[in-house]
């Protein structure tokens, strides 16, 4: 097995060629896992909303407009989870949350919203790998325990289910400004999933975490996680190691 992750695309098109390669049969992967974050796009790149939306529906009729052998999961990020959920919205609303474009949005998430999830898993490589936005720790885990129970990717979909998860989840930690002391899985903070040793973790049940969130020119790549909010897609390959698309090459892929 080999899974291709896209992280945050926020308007921006770095997934192009990866989608386009897999479209025409260049390359081949089991799953394509995108880390949530389609809309909101930073001003200073020079990326508009409008711009944003044409990137979404180019990206959607690219992969669901061709014949294809990989399996495709859509995350929802802290910047489509306020599009998708008013409870949501109401608690950790970003603050680059679209207004002029507020409707045409809301309509993507409402027309299309079985396509997206909080989290997903597997196994690879013998081990078990949990993949959400923004990465779960323990803080969040403990104060949330009644609601969550035993942490897995069903577990985290089905708290969508409930206003009461949805609360949850819009959890915003200390680090980001939020009232909570760590951030749940649509806004923790990369510096949130270290215990107090400073020693990296992955959340109890499972091997290793894959998440974004936290922009950074570089991947933070440790034996716990991988937090890849670098603007590049990343491949997981079938050793559990994670690579950039670029090395897909050397990969066989």
């Amino acid at each position: 097995m080999n899974i291709l992750i896209i992280p945050d695309i926020h308007g921006r098109s770095f997934w192009e060629e990866a989608i386009n390669d897999i479209a025409e049969h260049r390359r081949d992967f089991d799953t394509v896992v995108f880390l949530g974050d389609y809309f909101d796009p930073y001003p200073a790149e020079g990326i508009n909303e409008c711009q944003a939306i044409i990137n979404w529906e180019h990206l959607y009729d690219i992969f669901f407009g061709s014949y294809l052998t990989c399996e495709p999961v859509f995350l929802i990020g802290n910047h489509d989870a306020h599009y998708l959920n008013k409870v949501f919205a109401g608690r950790a609303s970003g603050s680059r949350k679209s207004e002029r474009h507020l409707h045409t949005i809301e309509g993507i998430f409402e027309d299309r919203h079985r396509m997206f999830q909080i989290a997903f898993d597997t196994t690879i490589g013998g081990k078990k790998v949990l993949f959400t936005h923004a990465g779960i720790n323990r803080g969040w885990v403990e104060r949330h325990k009644d609601l969550l129970g035993t942490v897995s990717a069903d577990s985290l979909n089905n708290l969508a289910k409930s206003d009461e998860g949805w609360l949850a989840l819009a959890d915003v930690g200390e680090e980001r400004g939020g009232w909570a002391k760590t951030g749940g899985p649509m806004w923790a903070d990369v510096s949130e999933h270290y215990d107090e040793d400073g020693k990296p973790y992955a959340i109890d049940g499972y091997d290793y975490e894959i998440f974004a969130h936290t922009r950074k020119k570089e991947p933070v790549i440790n034996d716990s996680f991988a937090m890849l909010d670098a603007q590049r897609p990343f491949i997981l390959a079938d050793d559990c190691t994670i690579h950039e698309y670029s090395d897909a090459d050397k990969l066989g892929l």
